[in-house]
């Protein structure tokens, strides 16, 4: 149901989950985070490309480098605005205004606290994970500090923006926002060809543009929330109750930070050994990085959609609806899936190629990318569950099934990297992973133990 809403001479288009077909409210939700994640990996691929070509394939394997660095500094900033979507998606299924008003609150606070010590941490850490960990060759290693010091004195941007979002796809708005981020990826693409071509500023100019870009995106969607729902943006919050509320955001938060978290450490230490294998597998590994990211689009927006159903659903004592809307979810992610793979089967050398990789870089590239396709489909029900668990308070279980996941597939390359399997060993190594990870979370689904984590009192276990 569509609540159209006039405040004065503004305009709110709202949406009730709670009621309609179930598949088609997900997937007309889903749509417009797709187009926002398209353009969130149209960033990072407008970089890649005008790096590798303009500036060569040294550029794009320093910048591919600290991928799961800067993945770091993102997994904080995409937390927070998960947080905030669950607990204002149940309070508003509930009907509970003035709690949504002072999560709200405490969450944009929160932003700058959080901001403040990314900052710091950026700084801390860059040159004992790029020069010590790492051990990134001589010729890339400044390129790597540069772009991953700028990426993380943005951080604040991405924190707001991810806020913002998260609040208005509560409310069932999953188009305000992507609007924003269109035009801030085709300020990206513009800033990109200004600073590396025009300006010849080489890895910084790609780290300014997508800085920027986000700040636009930013201020552009809180100027937009403001308008639609006015009075959200923090006002006078009191220490106790800022202190209930961030309490609540960190509770939601911090176990779907460390799940990202784990992810990016893992892949740290998987870049290091990928490393090993010499500039070959580094720049093939950071063109396959990201086609990659444009796979697995279908999945991460249903998570973010099946998160938001089931958290309005279930702040609203729809537990069977909630069910059949993860069911339509599963079959619309694994059937698109299926297309993704036969296009990517057909085309993996001209897409790959666009980054400017050729020879041993490029062959290793496709065999990645060929076999990530075929088990993608385990993913995306990975994906998909955890985005159910997560909006039902069960944030837990996701991040162990990470872990587990992590350490399987890390064991794994470790083990068959002294073997004949040598370079292959760090994606030979991720199917049987996706396999434990996709079994562990539809086990969990399925014991309907998820009822109990309702935030809304009286929401539990019904």
């Amino acid at each position: 149901m569509i609540q159209s809403v006039f405040i004065g001479r503004r305009f709110i288009m709202q949406k009730n989950m709670t009621s309609g077909s179930e598949w088609k409210t997900i997937l007309v939700f889903s749509l417009p985070i797709m187009g926002a994640n398209l353009l969130q990996v149209t960033y990072n691929f407008a970089d890649s490309v005008i790096l590798g070509n303009f500036v060569g394939s040294a550029a794009l394997g320093a910048v591919g480098l600290v991928f799961s660095m800067v993945w770091l500094l993102t997994a904080v900033c995409t937390a927070l605005g998960n947080g905030v979507n669950i607990a204002v998606a149940q309070f508003y299924g509930a009907g509970k205004k003035q709690e949504i008003h002072q999560t709200i609150r405490a969450a944009y606070l929160l932003c700058f606290l959080v901001a403040l010590s990314l900052l710091l941490l950026a700084f801390l850490i860059a040159d004992p994970l790029i020069v010590g960990f790492l051990r990134a060759p001589e010729h890339m290693q400044a390129d790597s500090r540069t772009y991953f010091l700028i990426y993380g004195a943005g951080t604040i941007f991405l924190l707001l923006y991810n806020v913002t979002y998260g609040i208005l796809r509560a409310h069932g708005d999953s188009r305000g926002a992507m609007v924003f981020l269109f035009v801030s990826a085709l300020l990206n693409i513009l800033l990109d060809l200004i600073c590396v071509v025009g300006l010849h500023m080489g890895v910084a100019g790609a780290a300014i543009a997508t800085v920027v870009s986000e700040a636009g995106a930013a201020i552009a969607s809180m100027i937009y929330m403001n308008r639609v729902l006015p009075g959200y943006l923090p006002k006078n919050l009191r220490p106790e109750e800022f202190g209930a509320y961030a309490g609540l955001l960190a509770k939601l938060s911090i176990p779907i930070a460390l799940q990202t978290m784990v992810n990016s450490t893992c892949f740290l230490i998987l870049q290091r050994l990928i490393n090993s294998f010499g500039t070959a597998s580094i720049e093939g590994y950071a063109a396959m990085l990201k086609i990659e990211q444009y796979a697995h689009i279908p999945s991460n927006s249903f998570n973010v959609a099946i998160s938001s159903f089931t958290g309005q659903n279930i702040g609203a004592g729809l537990y069977d609806r909630a069910r059949r809307g993860y069911r339509a979810t599963i079959g619309m992610g694994v059937g698109i899936c299926a297309v993704l793979c036969i296009l990517v089967f057909l085309f993996d050398r001209e897409l790959l190629s666009i980054f400017g990789i050729t020879g041993e870089s490029l062959k290793r590239a496709c065999e990645h990318l060929d076999l990530l396709m075929l088990f993608i489909w385990m993913s995306t029900i990975t994906n998909i569950t955890n985005g159910f668990l997560q909006g039902a308070g069960d944030v837990k279980t996701p991040t162990v099934t990470t872990f587990l996941n992590l350490a399987v597939r890390l064991s794994l390359s470790f083990i068959l990297a002294g073997t004949a399997v040598g370079y292959r060993c760090y994606f030979v190594s991720m199917p049987p992973a996706w396999t434990l990870a996709c079994l562990l979370v539809v086990l969990r689904y399925r014991s309907g133990r998820w009822k109990n984590y309702g935030i809304v009192s009286g929401s539990g276990s019904r």
